[in-house]
C-alpha cells in the first residue's frame, strides 16, 4: 500500500535514483559553506526525466533552526516568469487570445504611447515600459514595502513615456510580466493563481506549488529569506509582495523537477506549444535575442543550456536543462549572497565532463593603425555609457570604468561597419570622422545601440544653475538638487543627500540604484530646466523644475 501511495504522488519517471557515493561527494563540497549556522539551499538533478539527487543544506529559517530539504517551499522571484509565459501559450492554444493583440484590448487602463504594444512585446521585454521595481523605487518606495498588484498597475496607468519604441530594443522588464497576468485574468475570468493551479500545477502533481498572491497568507514549510550582515551573523530580508506575474511563484526544487521534466514530455500543453517557448524574439531591424519565453538559451561548455533565475529580497534561484545531455539542474536559495548561477554550472560539471568543441573563428583582424588610432579617447552616451579607447603596445585597447582593460579586436564588415569576437558591431561614417579623429559613433549590441560621443577636452564648470526643486507626475515624486562648495547633491525626503558625480556635460552619476544616472535638460536659452532618469531598466523618465 505504501509503494502504491507513493507511485500515485510522482510519476515513475521522477522517483529518486540513487547516485554514487563519489558524484554525491562532489556535490556536498559544492555546499561545504551551507551549514546549521546559515542560511541554505535546495537542490535537485534530473537525468532522463529522473530525480537522481536531491538534498537540502543549511537552515530554511534561522529563527527557529528549522533546516532546508528538498521539500522546502521558496519564492523563485524572477523563474516565476516562464509559468505566466506558459498560461499565455496555453490562452492562445484555447483560441482566446492572440500573441499579436494590442495589451490595450485587455489593459484599458494602459496610456496610448503612440506606439502599439503587444503581448509579444510583453513576452520578450521589448515594450519599452519602464520597470515596475525602479519606479517604485524612483516615487521613494522600499522593496521591502507590502507591494501589490494594483499599486503596480496604478504605476503603469501613471506612465508617460516610454522608454523605446516597442520592438526597438531589448530591456528586461518586470512590469510586462504583472501585465501578462492581468491579461491572464481578463482572457480566462480566473486570476493567474486560479488559472496555473487548475492548468498547470493540478495535472503535473506540483501539489508545492502556488503563485502567492497574498503576502500575509501562512505557508507551512516556507523558507524565509536572509542577507549577511557580519562577522557570521545574518538579518531578515523582508519580502512583503502581493503581486504576480513577473515573480511571487512558491514551489519546492521537486516540484520543479516536475515542471523541467514536462519541456521533454508536453505532458501539459503538447510538444507544439513546448516549441513555443523555445521560439527566440526578434528586434524590429531582424536582430534576434538570446531570450525566449522567460527562457535564456546560452550554452556552457559548449552545449546548449536554456535557464533562467530570479531574485527578490534574499531569495536566489536558477533552474536549467541540458538537452543534449537529459539533464536539469535546480538550486534555490534564502541567502542573498548564494550565487545560483555559479552553483548550478558547477553541478553541471559534476556531470558534464566533455567540452563540446565549436568551430573557431578564421576572421582577420583589422590592423589600420592610421584610422584606429584616430578611435582613442573618452566617448560618452545620453544614457550614461562610458567608454575609452588608448592605444596600448601597438594596439587598440578598451578600458571600461572599473579599469580593466582589453585589446579590441575589430573585423571590417563593409566600409563603416566593423564587428567585435564578442558580437558588437562598430559603425562610423565620414560625417563624424576627422583628419585625426572620430567624434562620434555607435555600438550595435545585440540588444540596444549605444550613440557614443567624445568628451570635451574641458570638463565644463558645475554651477547653482542646475540647483532647484523637481517634479515628475509619473513618479508624484520631487527630488531636490543643491549647490554647495562646487559640488551637487541630489535629495529625496525619504533618501539621504547623497553627492552627484559629473560624469559628461549635463550628466552625473549618483550612487542611488534607482537612478545612478541623470542628464540635465535645458531648454532654448541654455538653461536647465529638467532632467531624465536614465538608468538601469528606467530611461528618460523626466523631472521637470518647478522652483
Amino acid at each position: 500500500m505504501k509503494h502504491l501511495l507513493i507511485c500515485l504522488l510522482f510519476p515513475a519517471s521522477l522517483l529518486a535514483q540513487t547516485l554514487p557515493d563519489s558524484l554525491t561527494s562532489k556535490i556536498d563540497s559544492i555546499f561545504k559553506l551551507y551549514t546549521p549556522a546559515s542560511p541554505g539551499c535546495a537542490v535537485a538533478v534530473t537525468r532522463n526525466g529522473t530525480v537522481v539527487f536531491q538534498k537540502g543544506y543549511g537552515m530554511a529559517n534561522l529563527e527557529y533552526a528549522i533546516p532546508v530539504t528538498p521539500n522546502t517551499i521558496f519564492h523563485i522571484a524572477s523563474e516565476s516568469k516562464q509559468y505566466t509565459a506558459f498560461c499565455i501559450l496555453l490562452l492562445e492554444k484555447e483560441g482566446k487570445l492572440s500573441l499579436d493583440d494590442d495589451i490595450r484590448k485587455y489593459l484599458s487602463y494602459v496610456p496610448d504611447f503612440g506606439h502599439k504594444i503587444t503581448i509579444r512585446h510583453l513576452i520578450y521585454h521589448t515594450s519599452g515600459l519602464r520597470d515596475q521595481w525602479q519606479l517604485l523605487a524612483n516615487a521613494g518606495w522600499q522593496l521591502d514595502d507590502v507591494i501589490t498588484q494594483d499599486h503596480i498597475i496604478k504605476l503603469v496607468s501613471k506612465q508617460q513615456a516610454l522608454n523605446f519604441n516597442p520592438g526597438d530594443e531589448w530591456l528586461y522588464c518586470n512590469t510586462g510580466y504583472t501585465l501578462l497576468a492581468e491579461i491572464v485574468q481578463k482572457a480566462s475570468g480566473l486570476t493567474l493563481r486560479q488559472y496555473a493551479d487548475k492548468n498547470i500545477f493540478q495535472p503535473l502533481g506540483m501539489k508545492d506549488t502556488h503563485f502567492h498572491d497574498n503576502y500575509q497568507e501562512i505557508v507551512p514549510g516556507r523558507a524565509y529569506s536572509y542577507n549577511f550582515l557580519r562577522q557570521g551573523k545574518y538579518q531578515h530580508a523582508v519580502l512583503s509582495y502581493s503581486t504576480v506575474g513577473a515573480t511571487s511563484l512558491f514551489t519546492t526544487v521537486l516540484d520543479e523537477a516536475k515542471w523541467l521534466n514536462n519541456y521533454e514530455t508536453g505532458t501539459v500543453g503538447g510538444k507544439d506549444l513546448i516549441a513555443k517557448m523555445y521560439q527566440q524574439g526578434l528586434l524590429n531591424d531582424g536582430r534576434k535575442l538570446n531570450y525566449a519565453f522567460a527562457l535564456n538559451l546560452g550554452k556552457y561548455k559548449g552545449w546548449q543550456q536554456i535557464s533562467h533565475g530570479g531574485a527578490d529580497a534574499g531569495f536566489r534561484t536558477n533552474a536549467c536543462r541540458f538537452p543534449e545531455k537529459d539533464l536539469g539542474i535546480i538550486v534555490f536559495s534564502n541567502f542573498g549572497s548564494a550565487d545560483v548561477g555559479r552553483l548550478t554550472n558547477l553541478i553541471a560539471d559534476v556531470f558534464i565532463t566533455d567540452t563540446k568543441e565549436e568551430p573557431k573563428p578564421t576572421d582577420t583582424y583589422f590592423t589600420d593603425s592610421t584610422f584606429l588610432k584616430k578611435i582613442t579617447g573618452r566617448f560618452y552616451s545620453e544614457r550614461g555609457d562610458l567608454a575609452e579607447f588608448i592605444w596600448q603596445k601597438g594596439v587598440l585597447n578598451r578600458r571600461n570604468p572599473n579599469g580593466f582593460t582589453a585589446e579590441l579586436k575589430l573585423v571590417k564588415v563593409d566600409n563603416n561597419r566593423f564587428k567585435t569576437p564578442g558580437g558588437a558591431v562598430y559603425i562610423f561614417d565620414d560625417k563624424n570622422t576627422r583628419a585625426d579623429s572620430i567624434t562620434e559613433f555607435k555600438i550595435e549590441l545585440p540588444n540596444t545601440i549605444q550613440i557614443l560621443k567624445r568628451q570635451p577636452a574641458t570638463a565644463p564648470a558645475i554651477t547653482e544653475e542646475f540647483a532647484g526643486k523637481y517634479f515628475s507626475p509619473e513618479t508624484e515624486a520631487f527630488y531636490y538638487i543643491t549647490f554647495k562648495d562646487g559640488q551637487l547633491s541630489l535629495e529625496h525626503h525619504k533618501y539621504p543627500a547623497v553627492l552627484l558625480k559629473n560624469i559628461a556635460p549635463d550628466q552625473f552619476n549618483s550612487p542611488h540604484w534607482w537612478m545612478n544616472h541623470i542628464r540635465f535638460i535645458r531648454d532654448k536659452k541654455g538653461k536647465p530646466t529638467a532632467f531624465e532618469v536614465n538608468a538601469g531598466r528606467v530611461f528618460h523618465l523626466r523631472y521637470d523644475k518647478v522652483k
